[in-house]
């Protein structure tokens, strides 16, 4: 059957169908892109568990004694970890998705497809790196005797918004770093200021009750608060305003992102 291909722009139903149409291609990109990370590496996967795990020794031995009073009865090295193990999906999919563009530089000048493919086959493939890290965490949970619930099952909704939030903001960082390629030297920064605005290292009542609606306002607050409650069920579950907020902003800049991303895409081989 003959299927007539032409760019689509804005987020249509012609647009969806188009992304169906590639999905063996979004899973190949996938593939490639995991296989090339590890290439040549000695432990390969693992290193995405140590960093996580060089983090939490420092967070711990710095903070443990600070927050401890604050997380109840659950050991700091388990916060910490929990913390970390999203935010650096989170964090690893946004830059990657971000310089996406420029990874595919060579490739977009060549052949057609959607665009969009590429900064989705590195948000998508940073949960490769979170389900090998998340055995670690399965492994202190034994080491500390602690169980899961239930609950857990709702992890899977943590990471759905995560990736959502990631994809819209690595689509818009994509098309601007495709004609600036100050992003790449901004992320860093912006990584890491991040990081220390959401609760990995400390819990969100530790920040002041005039400043918990604009914190909320960072979808990884709700998202990092929600994944630490699911998986432990320590404590009450996170404030429901707090969780609106974050999921109102999460959707928003999905939808921009990719919008923004659609509208420029017929310029960005051009402009790369």
């Amino acid at each position: 059957m003959h299927y007539d291909v032409r760019p689509t722009s804005g987020i249509s139903r012609d647009f969806l169908n188009e992304i169906w149409f590639f999905r063996r291609l979004v899973w190949l990109f996938i593939r490639r892109e995991i296989v090339i990370r590890y290439k040549n590496t000695l432990i390969g996967a693992a290193w995405y568990i140590l960093q996580p795990l060089a983090m939490m020794v420092v967070f711990t031995l710095v903070f443990g004694s600070v927050f401890s009073r604050q997380i109840g009865d659950l050991p700091y090295p388990l916060f910490a970890f929990s913390g970390l193990l999203l935010w650096q999906l989170f964090s690893r999919a946004l830059t990657l998705g971000a310089q996406s563009l420029v990874m595919f530089q060579s490739m977009l000048g060549k052949i057609y497809f959607p665009r969009i493919i590429a900064p989705a086959s590195f948000v998508l493939g940073a949960l490769f790196d979170f389900f090998v890290a998340a055995l670690a965490l399965a492994a202190l949970m034994a080491w500390y005797g602690r169980g899961v619930g239930p609950a857990v099952a709702g992890v899977l909704v943590v990471l759905v918004l995560s990736t959502l939030c990631s994809m819209g903001w690595g689509c818009l960082l994509a098309a601007v770093d495709a004609r600036y390629r100050d992003v790449r030297h901004a992320l860093p920064l912006l990584m890491q200021v991040w990081m220390f605005c959401s609760p990995v290292m400390y819990p969100s009542t530790y920040v002041g009750e005039q400043w918990r609606l604009l914190y909320a306002v960072n979808p990884m607050v709700g998202l990092i608060e929600w994944f630490r409650w699911l998986v432990f069920q320590v404590g009450p579950a996170p404030a429901w305003d707090i969780t609106a907020i974050g999921m109102v902003s999460t959707l928003l800049v999905f939808v921009l992102g990719v919008a923004v991303f659609q509208k420029v895409q017929g310029t960005l081989v051009d402009t790369l």
